[in-house]
C-alpha cells in the first residue's frame, strides 16, 4: 500500500477538488439511445465505477451536433431536451463521490453518412482512414459555428451537474484533424502553421470559458503523437498544449494515434508495452504548468502510482481496466491488489464490439454494462452443480455459481487448470492471458469450489455426485487432417506444438491460417525454423481483430513466414506437400513436420450422455460451438445464474 500512496493524494484543477488522482478514461459505449440520450444501462454502468472509488469520471465522447456523430448509439450533448437526463446520470455518479466530467466531440471526417445521415465534415476534402469515404470541407464561417456548438454544448454540461468538460482533441476526430497537418490541408486562417492549425481548438476553449464563466475546468485530451507519416509528433504537441494553456485550458489529457495510425494504436493490445503514452505525457507535462492526465495500459496499480510519483503526470485515466474491474480503484487503495481483476488488453469485447456497431463489454467481465442483470446474488435454494471443463467458461460458470452459495464440483481431465486459455499463453505476446487465468482460478477456489484435476468425468462419474444440474464446458476437439501421404508421426496438432509436448524440425508447415495457426507459425519462426503457413481462404487471421492481425501480421513478416492463401493441401509424398493455390497444383517443400490448426469441432458427447439422467444439463462455450472465450465466458456467468 505504502507504494500506492501517489494515487490516492487530492487534487485540485481549475477549482474541482478530486478525491484521488485516478481518472475513468472516456469510452464510448454504445449503450445510449439513437436520439444521444442517455439511458439507465449508461447510468448503471458509469455508476459502478464511481461506487469503485475512481475520482474523476469523464463520460464519454458526447456529440456537440447531429452531424458529428460517430457512432449509432453514442450519447449526445447537443440539444436542451437532453439536459433532465443527464442532471440524473450526472445525481447518479455524485451519490457515489466521484466527480464527473463529459467529453465534448465532433468525429469530422471519422464517421460516415450512415452514422450521420450526411456526408460527414472536415477542415480538408480527404478521405476518411477507416472508411474511404471522403469528407465535405467546412467554410471558414462553419468553423465558426462548429467553435459556438462546442461552446453550447459546454453550458448545457454545466446545467446537467457535470463537473468539467473535456475537450476532444485527439484521435483524429474534428479537433485533431484541425491541429495536424496529416489532415489539414487548408490554406486560410485555419491551416498551415502550428499557430494557425491550433486556432479552432484556442477558440473553442476561449468559447467555452465565456460560456461556462472563471472557475469552471476545461480539460483537453490531444494526441501526443500521431504515429503516421506528417502527422502531429511531440515536439509539436508541446506547442500546441502551450497554445491551448495560454487560451485557458485547465488540463491536458495526453493520449496518442488517430484512425490511420498502425495497428489502431488509440487503443493499444496486449501486443505493446504498458504505459507506452507515459513518455508523451512527460514530455507535454515539460512545457506548460498545467496538469497533465496520462493513459495507455496503465492497468498496473503499481506501474500507475510510479508515473506520478515520479512527476510524469498528476493522474493517471483507465479505460479498459475499469471495464474489467469497476472496483479497482478500491481494491487498490485497500492493498487487495491481487484481487483486482486484470485487463489483459485483448480488445475482444471493448473495442472490437465498438468498431462493429455493438454495446461494448469485457472478455472477462461480462457484467459490464449489464451490471444489474449479470449481478451475482443468493439463489433461493442451494443446489448440487458439477461443471466439466476447467477452461475459461467452466472456470466461470463454476465461480458464478459456487458465490451465489451453490456447492459446485469441478471437473478438469488434465492436470492443469485453463483449456485454450492457458495453451494461448504460450504464444508470443499473449503471456498476459496467465495472468487472467491466474485470477480466475484463484477466484474458482477462494469460492469454494471442489476442484478435481487429472480427472475424467464420465457420465457415470458425473452421476456419482448425484447433482441437480450439470454444466459441460468441454469444449472442442482439433479437426485433423485428411490427407492422403501425409506421415502421422510427422503431423502435429498446433496445440501439442504451443504447448512443448513436440519440437517440430526445421523446416514446417503450417496448416490453418485462422488465430491458432498463426501464433503457431510465430512461436515456431522466433524459434529460428522456417516456416509456411497455407489456408484456404482469402486472407490469414479472419478471427483475429484488426488490431491484433496487425501487429501478429508484422512479427510473421519480419521472420519471414511465408503465407500463401486460397491454397489448399491436396497430398503429401517424399517430404513435400502437394497443394491447389488459385487453381493450379504445385508442390511445396521438402518439409520436416506438418502442423495442422484447422479449428475445433464441438464436443457433445457428454452433455447427449447426461441429457435424460439429470434434471438440468447445460451446454456452453466451445461445447456448443467453436466460438471466442468471450461467448464461452459469457455463457458460463449466464447458465450460473439460472440455476
Amino acid at each position: 500500500m505504502d507504494r500506492l500512496w501517489p494515487l490516492f493524494q487530492p487534487i485540485t484543477i481549475g477549482g474541482l477538488e478530486i478525491r484521488n488522482r485516478t481518472v475513468m478514461a472516456p469510452m464510448v459505449t454504445n449503450y445510449c439511445g439513437t436520439d444521444g440520450a442517455p439511458t439507465s444501462r449508461l447510468m448503471e454502468y458509469l455508476g459502478a465505477r464511481a461506487r469503485g472509488g475512481v475520482g474523476l469520471v469523464v463520460v464519454e465522447a458526447s456529440y456537440v451536433r447531429p452531424d458529428g456523430k460517430g457512432f449509432r448509439n453514442e450519447l449526445g450533448i447537443h440539444n436542451d431536451d437532453l439536459i433532465p437526463a443527464l442532471q440524473e446520470l450526472t445525481r447518479r455518479v455524485h451519490e457515489e463521490g466521484s466527480k464527473i466530467s463529459v467529453q465534448l466531440f465532433h468525429a469530422g471526417r471519422q464517421t460516415s453518412s450512415a452514422v450521420t445521415g450526411e456526408q460527414p465534415l472536415a477542415p480538408s476534402p480527404l478521405a476518411d482512414p477507416s472508411s474511404g469515404e471522403v469528407p465535405r470541407e467546412l467554410t471558414t464561417a462553419e468553423v465558426t459555428a462548429l467553435e459556438d456548438a462546442f461552446a453550447a454544448a459546454a453550458r448545457r454540461a454545466q446545467a446537467a451537474g457535470f463537473d468539467a468538460v473535456e475537450v476532444h482533441g485527439a484521435h483524429g476526430y474534428l479537433v485533431n484533424q484541425f491541429l495536424s497537418p496529416f489532415s489539414n490541408r487548408r490554406t486560410d486562417e485555419y491551416g498551415g502553421n502550428t499557430h494557425n492549425r491550433v486556432r479552432f481548438a484556442a477558440n473553442i476553449v476561449r468559447k467555452v470559458r465565456r460560456a461556462v464563466g472563471e472557475g469552471y475546468p476545461i480539460f483537453v485530451r490531444l494526441s501526443a503523437d500521431e504515429y503516421v507519416p506528417g502527422g502531429i509528433t511531440l515536439s509539436e504537441a508541446r506547442m500546441i498544449a502551450a497554445y491551448l494553456e495560454e487560451a485557458g485550458a485547465d488540463a491536458l489529457s495526453v493520449s496518442a494515434g488517430n484512425y490511420a495510425s498502425p495497428g489502431l494504436i488509440i487503443i493499444p493490445t496486449m501486443d505493446l508495452d504498458p504505459g507506452l503514452f507515459v513518455p508523451l505525457a512527460a514530455g507535454v507535462k515539460q512545457a506548460v504548468s498545467l496538469p497533465v492526465i496520462a493513459v495507455g495500459r496503465l492497468h498496473d496499480p503499481l506501474l500507475a502510482a510510479q508515473v506520478i510519483a515520479q512527476g510524469s503526470a498528476d493522474m493517471v485515466a483507465l479505460g479498459r481496466a475499469l471495464l474489467t474491474d469497476p472496483d479497482w480503484v478500491r481494491k487498490a487503495e485497500q492493498g487487495d491488489v491481487d484481487d483486482i481483476k486484470p485487463c489483459i488488453s485483448c480488445n475482444q469485447a471493448c473495442i472490437a464490439n465498438l468498431l462493429t456497431g455493438q454495446a461494448i463489454s469485457c472478455l472477462l467481465n461480462p457484467a459490464c454494462g449489464r451490471e444489474q442483470e449479470l449481478a451475482v446474488r443468493p439463489a433461493g435454494e442451494r443446489r448440487r452443480v458439477v461443471v466439466v471443463g476447467g477452461g475459461p467458461a467452466g472456470l466461470e460458470a463454476a465461480r458464478v455459481a459456487a458465490e451465489r452459495g451453490h456447492s459446485v464440483t469441478l471437473f478438469e481431465e488434465h492436470m492443469r487448470l485453463g483449456g485454450e486459455f492457458a495453451i494461448a499463453a504460450f504464444t508470443p505476446r499473449k503471456e498476459e492471458l496467465s495472468d487472467a487465468l491466474r485470477w480466475m482460478i484463484r477466484a474458482v477456489r477462494s469460492a469454494g469450489v471442489d476442484v478435481r484435476t487429472g480427472e475424467r468425468a464420465t457420465a457415470e462419474r458425473v452421476l456419482q455426485e448425484r447433482p441437480d444440474a450439470v454444466i459441460v464446458a468441454t469444449g472442442g476437439r482439433p479437426k485433423a487432417a485428411d490427407v492422403a501421404g501425409l506421415r502421422a508421426e510427422r503431423t502435429h496438432l498446433a496445440r501439442e506444438v504451443l504447448m512443448g509436448a513436440v519440437a517440430p524440425g526445421r523446416r514446417v508447415l503450417v496448416a490453418g491460417g485462422g488465430g491458432v495457426g498463426l501464433a503457431t507459425a510465430e512461436l515456431l519462426a522466433q524459434g529460428d525454423r522456417q516456416v509456411t503457413i497455407v489456408e484456404q481462404l482469402e486472407a490469414v487471421g479472419a478471427d483475429l481483430s484488426a488490431d491484433r492481425r496487425y501487429w501478429l501480421l508484422a512479427d510473421l513478416v519480419d521472420h519471414n513466414v511465408g503465407i500463401l492463401t486460397r491454397t489448399s493441401i491436396r497430398g503429401a509424398s517424399d517430404g513435400g506437400v502437394l497443394v491447389s493455390h488459385d487453381g493450379h497444383e504445385e508442390r511445396l517443400g521438402p518439409f520436416d513436420d506438418v502442423v495442422v490448426a484447422l479449428g475445433y469441432d464441438a464436443d457433445t458427447s457428454l452433455q447427449r450422455q447426461l441429457e435424460s439422467r439429470v434434471a438440468k444439463v447445460y451446454a456452453i462455450g466451445d461445447a456448443v460451438e467453436p466460438r471466442s472465450a468471450v461467448e464461452a465466458i459469457r455463457e458460463g456467468a449466464e447458465v450460473a445464474l439460472r440455476i
